[in-house]
C-alpha cells in the first residue's frame, strides 16, 4: 500500500504530520526532497547559491507567506523524517536534486513567461500580509485550481517542475514498494493528482491537505494528541540506530509514458 500526504510548504501542519506517522505506522517515509535540501533544512540553510535570482526572492516569499501561518517553511518535512525515527523506520528521499533542475529549467523558459514569472515574484514579495492570507487561503481551500491556473499561466515550469516531477517521484514509491509493504510519501499537494494517475493499480490511499490541516487544528484545540517519542520508540536507544536509505531512478526512460500505473521496470535503486 501506498499512502500519499498532501501538504502546503506554507503551514503549520508538522504536528499533524508526525500524529499521521505514528498512527499509520508505515514500514517507511518518503519524503519530496532531495538530500541536499534536507540537509539545508537540518542546518536552517535557506536557498541555494547556484539558483537564479528571481528563485531566490520567491524563496523569501515562501517564508513571507510560511511566518503568516506561525510556520517555517520545510518544517513538515523535519517532523516526517523525526516521526519516521520515532517509530523504527527509514525516511527516503524520492525527489530529484534540485539546483541543477531549477537552473536548466529557468534556461528554458520563454521570454514571456520569465516576465509573467518576474511580475508574479516580485509583486508577490510586496503583498501585505492580508492580502498575503487572502492568497493562502484560496490555495488551501482549492489548491486543483490553483495548479490549473499555474500550469496555463507558466506551461514550461507546470511541465519541467511538476509533471516531470509527478512520474519521478511515483516511480520511485512503485519501486520501494516492492520492499516497503506500507509506504507513507509526504508530497506537496499540488503534485497528489498527477501521482495518482501513476500509482491508482498499487493500492493507493491519500490524505489530501485539507484533511491534514484539520488534523492540526484538532491538534491544537487538544483533541488529538501527537505521541511522544518514548511511548511508541521500539528500541531502548530511542532510535539512534535507525538508518536513512537512499533510492534513485537512474534515468527516465522514452517508454515512460503518462499511462495509468506504466512506470520504469527497473531502477538502481541502492
Amino acid at each position: 500500500m501506498i499512502t500519499l500526504v498532501g501538504i502546503g510548504h506554507v503551514f503549520s501542519i508538522k504536528k499533524a504530520i508526525k500524529y499521521l506517522i505514528h498512527q499509520l505506522g508505515p514500514d517507511a517515509v518518503c519524503l519530496e526532497l532531495d538530500r541536499i535540501r534536507f540537509d539545508a533544512l537540518e542546518r536552517g540553510v535557506r536557498g541555494s547559491e547556484e539558483a537564479p535570482f528571481l528563485f531566490k526572492r520567491l524563496q523569501k516569499v515562501y517564508d513571507k507567506a510560511a511566518k503568516t501561518q506561525g510556520a517555517s517553511v520545510g518544517e513538515e518535512m523535519l517532523g516526517a523524517a523525526e516521526a519516521a525515527k520515532e517509530i523504527g523506520v527509514p525516511h527516503i528521499f524520492i525527489d530529484v536534486e534540485a539546483s541543477p533542475m531549477v537552473v536548466d529549467m529557468f534556461q528554458k523558459l520563454s521570454m514571456s513567461e520569465k516576465m509573467r514569472l518576474i511580475g508574479s515574484v516580485l509583486g508577490a514579495s510586496i503583498l501585505p500580509k492580508s492580502t498575503l492570507e487572502d492568497g493562502i487561503k484560496k490555495i488551501g481551500e482549492n489548491p486543483e485550481e490553483y495548479m490549473e491556473q499555474f500550469g496555463k499561466a507558466f506551461p514550461t515550469l507546470k511541465k519541467d517542475i511538476v509533471d516531470y516531477r509527478d512520474r519521478h517521484m511515483a516511480g520511485k514509491l512503485i519501486h520501494l514498494s516492492r520492499e516497503y509493504p506500507h509506504l507513507l510519501a509526504v508530497v506537496g499537494e499540488g503534485h497528489v493528482k498527477g501521482m495518482e494517475k501513476y500509482l491508482s493499480t498499487h493500492g493507493l490511499n491519500i490524505i489530501h491537505l485539507k484533511d491534514v490541516r484539520e488534523i492540526a487544528r484538532k491538534i491544537e484545540a487538544g483533541v488529538l494528541k501527537v505521541p511522544k517519542q518514548s511511548e511508541t520508540d521500539p528500541s531502548p536507544s530511542g532510535g539512534e540506530n535507525v538508518q536513512v536509505h537512499f533510492s534513485f531512478v537512474v534515468d527516465t526512460p522514452k517508454e515512460f509514458t503518462e499511462e495509468k500505473g506504466k512506470l520504469p521496470s527497473e531502477d538502481g535503486s541502492i
